[in-house]
This record gives structure tokens, C-alpha cells and sequence, in this order.
């Protein structure tokens, strides 16, 4: 019978050599005797699955050859070993550019492996993200806006406050959803006379959103108030939805403070005039992704 250090050594290495193929961004075919036939990786968030080892070294294929690694290290180096099973984890730390943006992780590589005949190999794996996540390119961080912080709620307040625009969902008669890119009242730069609308309402993540009252939108909405609204920032890979039924305001004191010098050109009869609407989102459902993995928020 191996010993437990030589089965802990021929990991060890296995888990190395798919580190070293990962910089160089290359060969990725050699490492076909590492994997089991029936692998399974799941990406961070286990929202998905990735099956089988060719789809598994293509998955590494189509994204490590892309990929220029400034620093890729790894420490904490365990494994325990059960008769021909075998459960390995290190902590990674790496800095990396993938399509000229610049990101930077932490976290944690799990692997299972299985014994057959005299050869290890790796039957499932996964990644932990750690605290330290996703960072821009310094050349990129006064556009990108947004950072993400340990505090999920304020990445998305973060999110609301930086993103100029917002892509709202209404359903019509027949079911099928309408999308359309809207101006996002939250965002501190375009609109900072209204950010004390949204900080002084107890709703967290209140929404007010213009549109005219004649639009199809407006005539989609007062038939099925049920809508989203999404936010994305793709250089941060963070996106956050909110959901939930719609209001449409009356109250005239409310449109006059939403109201904005220059609002003339969509509405031209100014702010009580009858094309200029209002509507109101508290949402019900709050939902997104951040850290490479899915979220929920409590409204």
C-alpha cells in the first residue's frame, strides 16, 4: 500500500503542473491523463455544471489561453487521503489580465480525486472566492465606478449610485417581455439633486424611473405593474436586479422634484404638462451577481 506522502506528493505535483499550463497559456491537451473521464467542475456560485473532460480542458483552454497571469501562488497545501479517494486544497492568490482588463483574487481550490489502477486523478473540482475580489486596471478605475466592497448591500448601492443608465422589463398582453434602456435617477453624477429623494426614503432601494405617459411602456405597465429593473457594470462583472409592481405617481409636488432643467426636449410641456411620467419601484425581489456568484437580498 502507498504511503499517505507519496499520495500526497503525486497531487501535490498533479495540481502544479495544471498551474504551470494555466500561465503559459498552452498544451492544455497534455493534461488529459490528469482528469477522469466523467470530471465535474463547478464554477464559483455552483449555478452551473461542467461535465466531462473534454469539455472540462476546453473550458480551460478557451479561458487560460486568453489569460496573462502576473502572479499565480499557492500555499496551504493539504490532502487527505481515504483508501482511493483523495480530497486536495490550497489557498491561491493571483493577479491576472484577461482581454486588457487587469484582475486581482484570493480564495481556495478544492479538488476530489480517485485512484485507478496506479494513477491519480481529479473527478471534481471547484473554487471558493476569498475577500479579496475583482479589481480594475488602475488605468481603468476613474470610469469603472464601482468597487466591490465585503458589504454585498453596498456594492449595490454602489452599483445604483455609479451606472447612468438601467435596463427596465415590462410585460405585454401576450406575455413577452419588453426591454428598454432608461436613464438611472441614482446616479449620483448625472443626477446629484436627487440623491437626497432616494437617502431620505426608508426604502433602500427605491427606485423612480420617467417615462412618457403615452408610451407603450406606460400602457404595458398600468396593465401589468409586474416589471424589473436591471444594473450592470461589466468591467466589475457585478450586475444587480430589482424586481417587484411598479407605481405610477400622482402626486404633482413628487414630479416637480423628480423633474430636471433640460427635461423640456422629451417632455416639451414642461413638468405638469401630460406627457411627463413618473413611476416608483419599491422592489420585492432584490438579486444579482457579485464575486463570481449569485445573491439575494432581503428588501
Amino acid at each position: 500500500m502507498p504511503r499517505h506522502d507519496d499520495t500526497a506528493q503525486q497531487i501535490t505535483e498533479i495540481i502544479r503542473t495544471i498551474n504551470k499550463t494555466c500561465i503559459e497559456g498552452k498544451g492544455f491537451d497534455t493534461l488529459a491523463p490528469l482528469f477522469h473521464d466523467d470530471v465535474v467542475v463547478v464554477p464559483p456560485g455552483f449555478t452551473t455544471h461542467i461535465k466531462g473532460r473534454d469539455t472540462c480542458l476546453k473550458s480551460y483552454e478557451d479561458g487560460f489561453s486568453q489569460t496573462t497571469f502576473e502572479k499565480l501562488e499557492a500555499s496551504e497545501e493539504r490532502v487527505d487521503v481515504y483508501d482511493s479517494t483523495a480530497v486536495a486544497s490550497y489557498k491561491y492568490d493571483c493577479i491576472w489580465e484577461f482581454k486588457g482588463k487587469r484582475f486581482e483574487e484570493d480564495g481556495y481550490e478544492i479538488l476530489v480525486c480517485v485512484k485507478e489502477d496506479r494513477d491519480w486523478k481529479i473527478v471534481w473540482r471547484t473554487l471558493i472566492p476569498g475577500q479579496r475580489q475583482i479589481e480594475p486596471c488602475p488605468v481603468q478605475e476613474a470610469k469603472a465606478g464601482v468597487e466591490a466592497p465585503q458589504d454585498i448591500k453596498q456594492t449595490c448601492r454602489n452599483l445604483l449610485a455609479a451606472m447612468p443608465v438601467c435596463y427596465l422589463t415590462t410585460m405585454d398582453a401576450d406575455g413577452f417581455p419588453h426591454t428598454t434602456a432608461m436613464l438611472n435617477l441614482r446616479c449620483a453624477k448625472e443626477f446629484p439633486s436627487l440623491v437626497g429623494l432616494h437617502e431620505d426614503s426608508e426604502e433602500e432601494f427605491l427606485l423612480y424611473l420617467t417615462t412618457s405617459l403615452q408610451s407603450g411602456k406606460m400602457a404595458r405597465m398600468q396593465a401589468n405593474p409586474k416589471v424589473s429593473a436591471y444594473f450592470c457594470d461589466p468591467d466589475q462583472i457585478v450586475g444587480l436586479m430589482l424586481g417587484g409592481e411598479i407605481e405610477i405617481v400622482t402626486d404633482q409636488a413628487l414630479k416637480n422634484r423628480v423633474w430636471q432643467d433640460g427635461w423640456t426636449m422629451y417632455y416639451p410641456n414642461g413638468p405638469e404638462g401630460d406627457e411627463y411620467g413618473v413611476v416608483r419601484l419599491a422592489p420585492a425581489i432584490i438579486k444579482g451577481w457579485c464575486r463570481n456568484q449569485p445573491f439575494v437580498l432581503k428588501p
